[in-house]
């Protein structure tokens, strides 16, 4: 896999801005495209059509196949009305290998794995010539495959959603499934001119009917914008629902098999109400589940408020993270050191040396600006997401009345649409560069790869496998790759590589040992920007005519562009010229921050002295940012911190005196609170002097913290009147607040907590966990008196959260929440 990476600079950290997917057909000269009515194919560089048919051939084989498919449709749908609770037991007591045989019978020869169409094109690659494939099954059937099947309650969501509603619902997801092969050319459509296909209703006269643009002139436009077909489209729809509504009658057959097929749907036999949705067989819910089952449930609906809740989340943690890195000098070195393994510089030459400007000043001020950037452009760039999310569901609102599958979207609200689509391909263009740049020399691949000696003057780095190293057959390094090779994105999309990436991490262990915590991370922006436009792309019938509603509104869009991202720009003009090295590389320990350590007057000091440090970095990087900008950088987004706090810093060492001895934790009604510092204003305060616990609540349906005037007086001098809850937990849980909201002393360090201590914790106190990519979880608010959401990232390789992790995960639900350690007592 021999490969060419530019190790990018500090003035190409930005977004750039690109064009969405071009329209399907290229610029075309009038005669052209007089040719390509005509169906002369010939030097146009286009797939050739598999067949051109007469009118009266596409029709007459639409017929037959609308006809299958209404027939099997009927029959389906009255065996479920009679049988389904009956199909659900039996299927769900049936081994794997059971399930697989049946499977098999009803469809001789079905695809064996996950993704087909994706372990085709890996095999084929080069190879492929338009339509003259060896694996035609697995680009028009991708989501049938018997690994999928049988497993779990796949097949049973499948027949329920394909036999309680009518084919016609799942036309575009259907046609969308075989995007692989269609846009690779494996697999060509047949190609009839200046005609429809119209898939409506649930007749054979309806369903399937061809219409010619001479008969009816909306027609066209309706191909165009996605409420029609294009004859050889609709065509392959008909095949797919054909095969696919036949084997699950015969999958019904089979499971019920004493019965004959006429009884099946005897009307003597009683209809009985469609059973309960069937529950989610895992603890927690996770997107790369839901991703999987996607195919064999109905087409989901456009959820602003689900998308919503995820990046004012995002947004949330976006702001942690940029307050964390000015604030805890521990977690500023943490981060810094993440970047600095992710750097193609830490690759050895093909000679064995390390590169000459590894651990010098231009390194640092390379890493430092790396990771200030992305956290600041992470920043900016999700909180206009979020934004125009929350315009977009304004809208959907205000036009209610008048969205109708069967009409176009309201200009301004196909705007809006396209304004979000263009903006989240922006946005992941940062994190795929990261990933280029980052993966191949992550620590676990690192030995995997060399690079080219270094040419002095020079600033490109070029990455090539090692001798043996088998990276080319390998399908997590194909996936990776992909990212960033724009032909391969284009093919295989942004969302469709993110779940595979996430399933083969969730299915193997060897796998997920390839994907660093700081891999993860960045997977962790990608994946969200990736169900976004997942989300959108399967808002049908309208997102079918996206490209053609682009060309519209094209201008105005990338014109607003730069305008909407000027933030994120200015901040990486100015990383150019902040001598980052000079005062922020973690060397010679200037950030050595022991606040998971005993407390001592020698740690007290180390702290304040790294707290010192950092103090000093931001003092000058604000300084010059400020000359730079005319502004302060807090001043650029002093809109998202509503709420202004002072940094928490530690006080002077005091020598302790020895207490009396006190009741164990968890006798009396006082909970954690000998064990919480967080309320004071300082994690890390090494004062034996507590305040009383606070009797009002500090903060209420997720706001910040506050007096009048913004900023954090102590606990003191919160007067708000709602009362904080208490929360009244076993053992397990308990066990975890008392380590996340731990009291720092000099003696009875707690040690790790588990990640699943944890998600059974945040679950007792009423959130609702959630796996999202890489390694973030959503804790969403289910019986809880808060109206935000919470993330926080799965500690990787090792399911444990060390001790300072966890104290600053405390820190962030005191910040969020107003939680503190008095609020929990053990049951």
């Amino acid at each position: 896999m021999d490969a060419v990476f530019q190790q990018p600079q500090l003035d190409e950290l930005g977004l750039p801005i690109r064009g969405p997917n071009e329209p399907p057909l290229p610029d075309m000269s009038e005669d052209a495209m007089q040719r390509l009515i005509s169906g002369d194919f010939s030097d146009l560089n286009l797939p050739k059509p598999s067949s051109m048919p007469t009118r009266e051939e596409a029709q007459r084989e639409a017929r037959e196949r609308s006809t299958e498919v209404i027939s099997s449709w009927n029959t389906l749908r009255q065996i479920l009305e009679r049988h389904e609770d009956v199909i659900r037991k039996r299927w769900t007591k049936k081994t794997k290998v059971l399930r697989g045989k049946i499977i098999l019978a009803a469809w001789p020869n079905m695809c064996a794995k996950h993704r087909p169409d994706y372990e085709a094109i890996f095999k084929e690659g080069r190879n492929l010539q338009n339509g003259k494939t060896r694996f035609r099954e697995a680009y028009m059937w991708p989501y049938m495959n018997v690994e999928d099947l049988a497993k779990g309650k796949t097949l049973l969501l499948l027949l329920n959603s394909r036999g309680r509603h009518p084919p016609s619902m799942f036309a575009h997801a259907d046609f969308n499934a075989t995007r692989v092969g269609h846009a690779s050319g494996a697999i060509t459509a047949a190609f009839l001119n200046v005609h429809s296909m119209l898939l409506d209703g649930e007749t054979v006269q309806t369903y399937g009917r061809l219409v010619s643009w001479d008969e009816d002139p909306d027609a066209m436009m309706k191909t165009f914008n996605g409420l029609g077909y294009q004859p050889g489209q609709g065509l392959w729809i008909l095949e797919i629902q054909q095969r696919v509504l036949r084997f699950l009658v015969d999958c019904c057959y089979a499971i019920l098999h004493e019965f004959s097929p006429d009884l099946l749907v005897s009307a003597e036999t009683k209809v009985i109400p469609e059973p309960p949705s069937m529950a989610d067989s895992s603890e927690y819910p996770t997107l790369a589940t839901m991703a999987i089952e996607a195919p064999y449930r109905l087409p989901a609906r456009l959820n602003f408020t689900h998308l919503k809740a995820l990046t004012a989340a995002k947004v949330a943690s976006a702001m942690d993270h940029v307050r964390s890195l000015r604030e805890d000098p521990g977690y500023f070195s943490d981060v810094i050191g993440d970047w600095s393994e992710h750097r193609q510089e830490k690759l050895l030459d093909t000679n064995g040396e390390r590169h000459p400007v590894l651990d010098k000043p231009l390194f640092w001020n390379r890493v430092i600006g790396g990771a200030i950037g992305d956290a600041y452009g992470i920043l900016l760039a999700w909180n206009i997401i979020s934004e125009q999310l929350t315009e977009l569901s304004s809208l959907q609102t205000k036009y209610a009345h008048v969205i109708s599958p069967h009409e176009t979207l309201p200009t301004e609200y196909m705007k809006a649409l396209l304004t979000l689509r263009y903006t989240l391909d922006q946005a992941a263009k940062a994190p795929i560069n990261h990933l280029k740049n980052g993966f191949l020399s992550s620590p676990p691949l690192r030995s995997m790869f060399l690079r080219d000696p270094h040419v002095p003057g020079s600033n490109m780095i070029y990455v090539r496998s090692k001798p043996g190293s088998m990276s080319d057959s390998d399908p997590m390094m194909w996936l990776f790759t992909c990212l960033w090779t724009e032909n391969q994105l284009q093919l295989l999309t942004l969302p469709g590589i993110m779940d595979e990436i996430e399933y083969l991490a969730q299915k193997d262990p060897k796998e997920k040992a390839k994907i660093s915590p700081w891999v993860a991370g960045v997977l962790s922006d990608l994946g969200l920007i990736a169900h976004l436009r997942h989300e959108l792309d399967i808002y049908l019938p309208w997102a079918a005519g996206y490209d053609n509603a682009y060309v519209e509104h094209k201008t105005a869009i990338e014109k607003d562009f730069p305008r909407l991202f000027s933030g994120i720009h200015d901040v990486v003009r100015t990383l150019s010229s902040v001598p980052f090295a000079k005062f922020g590389s973690p060397t010679e320990g200037r950030f050595y921050y022991p606040s998971d350590k005993k407390r001592t007057e020698q740690n007290t000091e180390s702290m304040r002295k790294a707290e010192h440090n950092l103090d000093v970095f931001w003092e000058n990087f604000d300084q010059i940012y400020r000359r730079e900008n005319g502004k302060s950088l807090g001043e650029g987004i002093k809109h998202l911190f509503k709420e202004q706090r002072p940094m928490e810093r530690t006080p002077e060492w005091i020598e302790p005196i020895k207490e009396q001895k006190k009741a164990a934790v968890g006798e009396s009604g006082d909970g954690l609170s000998a064990l919480s510092a967080l309320q004071l204003g300082s994690a890390d305060s090494p004062s034996k002097f507590v305040l009383p616990q606070p009797k009002f609540k500090p903060k209420t349906r997720g706001t910040t913290q506050s007096t009048s005037n913004g900023s954090l007086k102590g606990v003191g001098a919160l007067v708000e009147e709602d009362r904080q809850p208490v929360f009244t937990l076993k053992a397990r849980s308990f066990k975890v607040f008392k380590v996340l909201f731990y009291k720092p002393s000099q003696n009875d360090l707690p040690g790790e907590v588990s990640w699943a201590d944890f998600l059974f914790a945040m679950a007792a106190t009423g959130f609702a966990p959630e796996k999202l990519y890489g390694s973030v979880w959503q804790f969403t608010p289910s019986d809880l008196d808060v109206e935000r959401s919470i993330q926080f990232h799965e500690p990787h390789p090792v399911g444990k959260i060390p001790f300072r992790n966890a104290r600053r995960m405390g820190r962030r639900l005191n910040r969020a929440f107003g939680w503190h350690g008095g609020m929990f007592t053990l049951e």
